[in-house]
């Protein structure tokens, strides 16, 4: 099988897919030449972060399509319920962004206090 990271992917999940026996392909494809490439190139499963957007022409114009996943939280540029519809397997990686959303209120903390000055409260007398 055939993966299109079109967004690019970690050394270390190249490494875990060719493993596994699929054929890593990390080249950036543009949106408006996506759907010559995927055809062309026979790919089965198309990765993709932010920058890519699969709609309904995309999944109803690649019918090699069998997986689409997305790196990162949020699926807004999927037509899940479509593809799904169209029987292709839809993924994310909806933790992979826990441990940054962490440090970073906690680093926002670390600028709060830093500023923070106590007020003396003066005492009624």
């Amino acid at each position: 099988m055939k993966v299109l990271a079109n967004d690019g992917i970690s050394q270390s999940g190249i490494d875990a897919l060719e493993k596994g026996g699929f054929e890593v392909i990390t080249t950036t494809v543009a949106q408006d030449q996506l759907i010559n490439y995927i055809n062309e190139k026979n790919i089965s499963v198309l990765l993709v972060r932010s920058a890519t957007t699969v709609r309904k022409d995309l999944i109803d114009a690649c019918p090699s399509i069998k997986i689409i996943g997305r790196g990162g939280v949020g699926m807004d540029n999927i037509d899940v319920d479509y593809a799904k519809s169209k029987g292709i397997h839809v993924i994310n990686t909806p933790a992979s962004s826990s441990h940054s959303v962490a440090e970073l209120v906690f680093g926002h903390f670390y600028g709060l206090a830093r500023f923070f000055t106590p007020i003396k409260q003066k005492h009624a007398t």
